[in-house]
């Protein structure tokens, strides 16, 4: 049974960074799992509409250490471009991607998928930076951080349906 959505989205200062963690659990075995995540498109169906998020980009599908994906959003309104690379890839256990260019200064998503029976556990772990680190101390952190708790709860939910109506049942876009 998935968690709650909400209590299972933490955002925390560090040191240097900020750091967002959401974790749920699927009934689908890992392997499975980490099939759906390999495939890039199916970060538009986890991105909430109201981003109008676009893949642009992809140099390789499924993704591998070193590819690249181009995608473009819309937050409040503003036009965002943003550029991700894949830095780790150790199938079916973790990937990470870490923004090349983007909104951010520093934006480090890990993504860690946990066999546990036939259920597997997926974590995500975003390490993430402004680019001027006085807006702390302004409503902007606010901001961001409400904006981010809701996409990743909207991706919760979206992850839920996907796994409840059974992996196979999802249509993969071919590129």
């Amino acid at each position: 049974m998935p968690q709650a959505v909400q209590e299972s989205i933490r955002i925390f200062e560090r040191k240097h960074d900020w750091s967002l963690i959401c974790e749920q659990r699927v009934s689908c075995p890992i392997a499975n799992t980490f099939s759906f995540f390999s495939t890039a498109r199916n970060l538009e169906r986890l991105t909430p509409p109201f981003l109008k998020f676009r893949i642009h980009y992809i140099s390789s599908e499924p993704l591998v250490a070193g590819a690249i994906i181009d995608y473009s959003l819309r937050l409040h309104h503003l036009p965002i471009r943003w550029q991700s690379q894949i830095e780790q890839w150790e199938p079916p256990h973790q990937f990470v991607d870490n923004q090349i260019r983007g909104p951010f200064k520093l934006w480090r998503h890990t993504h860690t998928f946990r066999a546990d029976g036939s259920d597997t556990i997926i974590t995500d772990t975003v390490q993430f930076n402004l680019y001027c680190r006085a807006l702390k101390h302004t409503p902007i952190l606010t901001w961001i951080h409400n904006d981010l708790r809701t996409i990743f709860e909207f991706r919760q939910r979206e992850i839920t349906k996907v796994f409840e109506n059974g992996f196979k049942c999802v249509e993969i876009p071919q590129s």
